[in-house]
């Protein structure tokens, strides 16, 4: 994790302070820096300060299983949506919310039902998006200027998460296999519009690795970087276990990476620490490699918390920070 720890100083070194208007906080912020970690090398988690596992985890299961209530994924041991659902202002007064622990389309709605939809003015057209997969949700007759006609609302979900593994398995080179969260027609239906936007899965045959890159608009360098960066690796760990890859480099790319003025000190102390060793990444057999198409369904949902772990891990003690909602 030293190239963390070097991200963080070049920020505080070299990055320009702005203030931002939706935390009403000051930050000291670079814009279009990179960091990569490779998975044969060992699991990047933060030892320099404790690694929130337990939350990390939960949270990408929950994204895993489409989940859009805190409630849900405080059951899975992660406690990292309460504020946003319960506490930001502009979420509490937004009309989409429908009520407490509401989330609505956050990451995991736009990873795993990704809602298409088209409307068919023609029994042709209705039949033919009917073969392409697509349901009639609604009929009503409409007017215009030729008088009166039938329209048919028609809608499909899709599951990115399912088409990423099915293309990894079926075509391991091509270069669309990416699962993304940033749903232009439907952020202000989210409690927090996605801040690592998109997954890009690059295979290679020879030797068979899988690599992922990540796209992060919006970086905060202490709180939520670790996190981020041990969630992304343990997204490409069970991809490439699925897909019958070796795991291989994480690759983070960051439109705004900042560190928070109330967090100067606190990243002072951090890059004081000496780092400790590496730990490794546990997933349990119940995580297979994927034989047959048909078993591509449900394979992301039935992973539990217990199947992931991390062996051998230690760190320094905790530094708490208040988190920017």
């Amino acid at each position: 994790m030293e190239n963390y720890h070097q991200l963080l100083r070049l920020t505080m070194e070299q990055g320009v302070d702005q203030y931002n208007t939706r935390t009403n906080k000051l930050c000291r912020a670079l814009v279009g820096h990179q960091v990569q970690f490779d998975l044969r090398q060992g699991f990047p988690a933060l030892t320099t300060r404790k690694l929130p596992f337990k939350n990390i985890v939960g949270e990408l299961l929950g994204f895993f299983r489409g989940y859009d209530n805190a409630a849900d994924f405080r059951a899975l041991g992660c406690h990292f949506w309460d504020i946003n659902a319960n506490e930001t202002p502009a979420w509490l007064a937004s009309p989409y919310r429908r009520g407490h622990d509401d989330l609505s389309r956050i990451y995991g709605k736009q990873w795993t039902e990704w809602i298409d939809r088209r409307i068919a003015d023609t029994p042709a057209e209705r039949d033919r998006l009917l073969a392409l997969g697509y349901q009639v949700r609604m009929c009503a007759d409409a007017v215009d200027e030729d008088g009166k006609k039938t329209e048919w609302l028609m809608q499909r979900t899709i599951n990115q998460l399912e088409n990423a593994l099915t293309k990894l398995l079926t075509d391991p080179s091509d270069r669309r296999v990416i699962v993304s969260g940033w749903n232009v027609a439907e952020l202000d239906m989210m409690a927090l519009p996605p801040c690592h936007m998109d997954y890009r899965f690059v295979a290679f045959e020879n030797p068979r690795v899988l690599n992922l890159v990540m796209t992060i608009r919006s970086w905060d360098l202490f709180l939520g970087a670790p996190a981020n960066i041990a969630a992304t690796s343990i997204f490409l760990a069970i991809m490439a276990r699925l897909a019958g890859f070796e795991p291989g480099v994480v690759t983070i790319q960051a439109t705004n990476a900042h560190i928070y003025e109330d967090d100067f000190d606190q990243v002072r102390e951090l890059l004081a620490r000496e780092h400790l060793d590496a730990p490794k990444l546990i997933l349990s057999d119940n995580i297979k490699r994927i034989e047959r198409l048909e078993d591509v369904a449900g394979a992301f949902t039935r992973i539990e918390p217990t199947d992931i772990t991390l062996e051998g891990y230690e760190s320094h003690a905790a530094i708490k920070a208040p988190m920017a909602a």
